[in-house]
């Protein structure tokens, strides 16, 4: 029997391998379009209890709004949310929406511009947010891409094209594509669809945080997110 055991091990180390387009959303974070995933014997029962896990949790939702120049959206972004989308992205649904306080004033012919908190530099900053979410596929990569933003200093404080091109940097990815949609109608399309479902909350603060659809006050995210799984994560157990 012993032998048998071996000789399967042996067996599933030598020929397995796992395409992405067989993978599901939760595991395209980690891995790169189209590469091949070897993977060893035992890490393929480590895999296959993520992918359990995940799919068990996958109804788990947290959503943000929030702007891109509020301080307290800042603060936020960085020190709470960024920890969870490193941490548990691949386990839950994490949608979040750059709009805020803004307004969205529609004329009788049907047109429409969008009038920002704090002014048009957050107007600028919120699209670059929406565009990175829209364009880069890996949506753990555009939530990061959006955290590097929010740390920017300087007088944009990372709502402009230079803070887009250095967190495409950091984050190894092209900033291009996201710096042309921001300045595109896509962007402004983009951000009046954030708006509207911003809208739907009737929210009337930022950072306004919803785990589960319950409002959250996001002092402990991450432990209240983990105490919403049904089983668990390794992260949450590390936390």
């Amino acid at each position: 029997m012993i032998c048998i055991y071996l000789f399967v091990g042996l067996f599933i180390q030598n020929l397995v391998t796992a395409r992405l387009d067989d993978l599901s959303d939760v595991t395209r974070n980690d891995l790169n379009e189209n590469e091949p995933l070897q993977l060893q014997v035992f890490d393929l029962l480590d895999y296959l209890e993520r992918i359990k896990a995940a799919k068990e949790n996958d109804s788990v939702l947290l959503q943000v709004y929030y702007e891109c120049l509020c301080p307290g959206c800042r603060q936020f972004y960085t020190e709470k949310l960024k920890p969870v989308i490193e941490k548990l992205g691949q386990y839950i649904n994490i949608k979040t929406y750059p709009y805020g306080n803004a307004r969205t004033i529609i004329d009788e012919n049907g047109n429409y511009k969008i009038e920002c908190q704090h002014g048009p530099p957050e107007c600028y900053g919120n699209k670059l947010h929406a565009c990175a979410i829209n364009l880069l596929q890996n949506k753990t990569q555009a939530l990061l891409f959006n955290a590097c933003l929010m740390t920017q200093r300087g007088d944009s404080r990372g709502s402009d094209d230079k803070a887009a091109d250095a967190c495409g940097t950091e984050l190894n990815l092209d900033a291009s594509p996201v710096k042309e949609c921001a300045k595109s109608n896509k962007g402004d399309e983009l951000l009046k669809y954030y708006g509207d479902e911003s809208k739907k909350q009737n929210f009337n603060y930022v950072p306004y945080i919803l785990i589960q659809g319950q409002v959250n006050n996001g002092q402990e995210l991450m432990k209240d997110i983990c105490s919403v799984f049904t089983n668990p994560p390794p992260p949450c157990n590390d936390s």
